[in-house]
Order: structure tokens, then C-alpha cells, then sequence
């Protein structure tokens, strides 16, 4: 009888081990995690990393190359499948090929208006794929965009993967071999990983309770439809600030002889310029959020695409009564701090039922900002006159608590600059963007090429004050941090 009892205790911890991997769901790569599923349903998180290449690329064989690192890199090809448990998985099954849209380069600027026009159109996660590509072409120089869904990816597995395109671009016979993402929640339960929450564990399960008691089960149409209302509503713009090899050098130097890092001086150098320009940001928004990359903390290997995100967030507010060097330093010594305990407090939601993370993350921010969307479907409509719904309060905490800065920085990436005949000049990190958010800032440095981008959102019929607002800011920062000749009224 014991043997029997052990056998059905085997059997059984075997069918939840199935579960968890999805053996079920065809082609599954993983289940996301409550952060991912944030992301992927979101109607601001995509991004881009933006190559130019000089050299004249052949769409067709640039074609090929995606289509080769789509078998190396599985969620390039991934979809989304809901179970009937409402979990959500990556799938390869029946997923599409990543598409390649090809322009002409008419100027220096035309990128950010494809990049733009890609922010306007959402994903379908349920058909994928989750990433998508445009080259702005001429015969001399041209951009290479890959515009994707946060989910599938952070900054440093997209720069690798342009790298990676125009690599077999150049070498379309060599051999190469899949390179599967590792679970990432096996390196977020690591002990070496740091978490403090606002919320205990005994309050975060009462609020779990509230919502299974009453929950709403949302729709890829629902997301969509958030999303066309809110690409309504606002437009993605970007300011860049560009440093030549020469240049980052300097910076380097005068970073090192201060006791700071490049990541502080630019961060510190936007929020004190911000405060010249815009004035004061409001008292719940004086904190900063940093991403980092947990491959490099832990010692995961593998140049594979996926989410690989920590992050912290910490109150700072810029004080001009002490010098520029000061305040970078300042905050240098949180950031370092903070990164060495490996401190993922600032996207550690994971405890949460993943359902309500839908519900207070991408609809309850919503539902007055965007009440076209929600009248015009039934399932939105029916949350939305649910108020007294456990989401709406934490979403308003949520909302209450998000920082007024975010500083994520790909840093120095030491990537081969030539690929047959072409070569990679430079490349520009585009982050997202929101209402929500005074500065986003996102910086990349390319064989010391640095360029950081200031990202925000316009509403639509407003002009283009902001805009104006942000180049006096982007060159203002140019002055804090040694410039001032750099300054030009273009955004880029």
C-alpha cells in the first residue's frame, strides 16, 4: 500500500511538473512571468534598438538573415497561448515569420518617423510574431529598426540580435545553433537576488482572495482596443543626445576623476536640466527606477533573446545647491549599491494572482483615461463600473508610486563594426514612453559611439511645445556635462 501511495505521489507531482513546463501546449517555450505578462499586455511597453549601417543592404538577403536568426532565436517566432487556467505561454507553434518593411532614406530623421509609425500599431500576441523589423534604405547609409514587445526581450538581447542579423547577413552558410532562453524565474528565486516589497506576502494573498471572489478575465481584443484608443491619444516622440568616440572618452575620463559612472552623469545631468527647463517634478515623483541586466550579476550565459530585467527604484531629487559632480556622484553610489544586492524590487510583482496583474496594470490605468475604449466592449465596460473591484485601489497605489524618472542604460557594447561589406556605424536604444513618466532615458554605446534618447509622448493636436521643451533639455544636459557646442535645435 505504501509503494502505491509513493507511486500516486509520483505520478502526480509528475503531472504538475508537465503543467509547469507546458508539456500540453505545442511548441511551448515557457510560461511568462507576472512581470512578462504585464508587458506583453501592455499599451506602452514596446521598444526598438535602431542600427545604422553604412553600406548598401539587399532587403531580400537582409530578409533571409531574419528569417535564419528566427530558428536560432525561438521568440522571434513566439506567440502567445491563454490556458484554460488563464496562464499564458511563449509558443512557437503555428507562430509567424518576423516581417522586414523596406523604405527609402530621404534624411538623417526619417527613422523616427518609422519608428513612430511602428508605436501606432500594436501586436497581436495570440498570432505573433512579437517582433517586427523596417529598413530605412539608401545606397550609402541605411537604418536597421527592430521595433518588438518588451516581453520577449530587454535592450541588450536586441542590440545582440541586430548583431547577430547582420553577422549571417555576412556569413549566410555558417553553422549556428539554437539558443533557447533560460527560465528566468529560476535567477529571480536565486538567494543571491534581493526583493523588499510595499506589500507583505499576508496582504498581497487577502488581496488575491478579493479578486478570485470577483475577478475579470480580459481579451487580446480588449488590450487592442486599449491600445488604439491610447495611439489616439498620444504620439511616441524622441530627443538624442550623441557623443562621438573622442567625446565618450572625455566623458569617460571626467566621470572617473569625479567618482561617478556615465549612467549617473547622463541621469543626473537630465533630471537637473529637467528641473531648469520644466521646473519641480511633483513630490511623488521625485524617485528614480534603474533596470539592470541580471545575465551580467549572475553569470547566465548564452547571447539569447529574452527578458533579463532587474530593477530598483530609490528617491532622489537633484539638488542645485551642490555641484553637478556632486549629485552624480550622489546618485552613482545608490545605483551601485543597489545593483550589488541585486535588488528587483522595483518589477516584483510575482505573487500577485496573474490575472489581477492584467487587471491593474493595462486596464484599470485606463478606464477613465480612455472611456471610448472601454465603452465600446462589453468585457471592459462591465470592469469598469466594477469600482469597488480590489484592482482599481491598487492600480491607484500603483499609479501613486510610479517613479518620475527612469534611467536604463545598455552601457559599452563591444561589437565587431564590420560584417562583409557593411558596417555598423552606430546604434540608438528607443524606450518607451508614457504620460505617466516625465523622463525615460535610454542610453547605448556602440565602440564608444554613445548616444542616450529622451523618450515621451505628445498628444495628438497639441503641437509640438513638449517637443521644443525636450531639445532644451537634451541641450542643457550637453552643458552639465561638459558640451555646450553640441547643442542645436534639431532632435537628433
Amino acid at each position: 500500500m505504501a509503494s502505491r501511495l509513493c507511486l500516486m505521489k509520483d505520478s502526480e507531482m509528475r503531472q504538475i511538473e508537465e503543467k509547469e513546463r507546458g508539456i500540453d501546449i505545442p511548441g511551448c517555450i515557457r510560461r511568462l512571468t507576472n512581470f512578462e505578462r504585464y508587458l506583453l499586455w501592455s499599451a506602452e511597453n514596446n521598444m526598438a534598438a535602431v542600427a545604422r549601417i553604412l553600406g548598401n543592404v539587399q532587403a531580400d538577403d537582409l530578409k533571409v538573415a531574419i528569417d535564419t536568426a528566427g530558428e536560432v532565436h525561438p521568440l522571434m517566432r513566439a506567440r502567445a497561448v491563454i490556458d484554460e487556467n488563464h496562464d499564458v505561454w511563449f509558443s512557437t507553434d503555428h507562430a509567424l515569420e518576423a516581417r522586414l518593411r523596406t523604405v527609402q532614406r530621404t534624411s538623417e530623421e526619417q527613422w523616427f518617423l518609422e519608428v513612430v509609425q511602428e508605436y501606432s500599431v500594436p501586436f497581436e500576441p495570440s498570432s505573433g510574431p512579437l517582433i517586427r523589423f523596417v529598413l530605412v534604405h539608401s545606397e550609402e547609409v541605411s537604418e536597421l529598426i527592430a521595433f518588438c514587445q518588451h516581453s520577449i526581450c530587454d535592450g541588450i538581447s536586441l542590440a545582440n540580435l541586430i548583431r547577430d542579423i547582420l553577422a549571417i547577413y555576412a556569413d549566410p552558410a555558417a553553422i549556428r545553433q539554437a539558443a533557447f532562453p533560460p527560465a528566468i524565474t529560476d535567477y529571480r528565486n536565486a538567494d543571491v537576488v534581493s526583493s523588499s516589497r510595499s506589500m507583505d506576502n499576508a496582504a498581497i494573498d487577502n488581496c488575491n482572495r478579493q479578486w478570485r471572489a470577483s475577478p475579470h478575465y480580459f481579451t487580446q481584443e480588449d488590450f487592442c482596443s486599449i491600445y488604439a484608443a491610447l495611439a489616439r491619444r498620444v504620439r511616441h516622440r524622441i530627443v538624442i543626445l550623441q557623443l562621438e568616440p573622442q567625446e565618450t572618452q572625455e566623458l569617460i575620463e571626467m566621470c572617473r576623476q569625479n567618482g561617478a559612472s556615465v549612467t549617473s552623469a547622463l541621469t543626473a545631468a537630465f533630471l537637473a536640466a529637467y528641473k531648469d527647463i520644466r521646473g519641480q517634478l511633483a513630490e511623488n515623483r521625485r524617485t528614480v527606477q534603474v533596470p539592470f541586466d541580471l545575465r551580467r550579476r549572475l553569470g547566465a550565459s548564452g547571447d539569447f533573446l529574452g527578458f533579463f530585467v532587474g530593477a530598483f527604484k530609490f528617491p532622489f531629487d537633484y539638488d542645485p545647491k551642490r555641484s553637478f559632480w556632486d549629485n552624480a556622484h550622489d546618485l552613482h553610489e545608490i545605483i551601485r549599491q543597489r545593483a550589488e544586492t541585486l535588488d528587483t524590487s522595483a518589477i516584483d510583482i510575482e505573487p500577485f494572482d496573474p490575472t489581477l496583474v492584467d487587471a491593474l496594470t493595462n486596464c484599470a490605468p485606463y478606464a477613465d483615461l480612455l472611456p471610448e475604449a472601454f465603452s465600446r466592449s462589453e468585457n471592459l465596460s462591465s470592469f469598469a463600473q466594477d469600482r469597488k473591484n480590489i484592482a482599481f485601489e491598487l492600480s491607484s497605489m500603483a499609479v501613486y508610486g510610479l517613479p518620475g524618472t527612469i534611467s536604463s542604460n545598455i552601457g559599452r557594447l563591444r561589437l565587431p563594426e564590420a560584417y562583409g561589406s557593411l558596417r555598423l556605424d552606430r546604434m540608438f536604444f528607443v524606450a518607451p514612453a508614457s504620460e505617466s513618466f516625465p523622463l525615460f532615458i535610454a542610453g547605448i554605446s556602440i565602440n564608444d559611439r554613445l548616444a542616450f534618447s529622451l523618450n515621451y509622448v505628445e498628444r495628438v493636436g497639441e503641437g509640438d511645445v513638449l517637443t521644443r521643451d525636450m531639445i532644451r533639455i537634451r541641450n542643457r544636459a550637453l552643458e552639465y556635462i561638459g558640451f555646450p557646442w553640441k547643442s542645436n535645435e534639431r532632435a537628433i
